[in-house]
């Protein structure tokens, strides 16, 4: 009876490793953008914070405050899910960036990705009513 306890927990654990070691993957490309639509809102400590608008069709405005100059920094770019990854393009005055996201938990209230470096950015928010000035329309 041990034997079997020792070798059913052997493999529970490979399990759970193995299931937490894949890309998340649950959710169609459809869905994924589904989700993304709304106002999310991250705190990236010492007083920053970040707040992004994403329309229905990945066209998204972010802005962030808390700069200890006061300034604020706003740009706008898009977020489309495509193989279960999130295509983020933000652009910079004349200059374009590419990110690729790959999201670790996304719902209705909670977001969570990492870039493609493995870092884990910081979990957004979903709120309701709390936009930047120029929200995408």
């Amino acid at each position: 009876m041990r034997k079997l306890t020792i070798i059913g927990l052997a493999i529970f654990l490979v399990t759970i490793v193995g299931v937490r070691g894949q890309p998340f993957k649950l959710l169609s490309d459809r869905d994924i953008q589904h989700e993304l639509t709304g106002t999310w809102v991250a705190s990236w400590g010492r007083g920053l914070n970040t707040t992004n608008v994403i329309a229905a069709d990945g066209s998204y405005v972010s802005l962030t405050g808390g700069f200890t100059n006061g300034r604020t920094g706003q740009y706008q770019g898009t977020f489309v899910a495509k193989n279960g990854l999130v295509i983020g393009k933000a652009k910079f005055g004349d200059q374009t960036v590419v990110m690729h996201l790959h999201i670790i938990r996304l719902d209705s209230h909670e977001l969570v990705w990492s870039n493609d470096q493995g870092v884990t950015l910081p979990p957004f928010h979903k709120v309701e009513g709390r936009l930047p000035p120029d929200k995408p329309r």
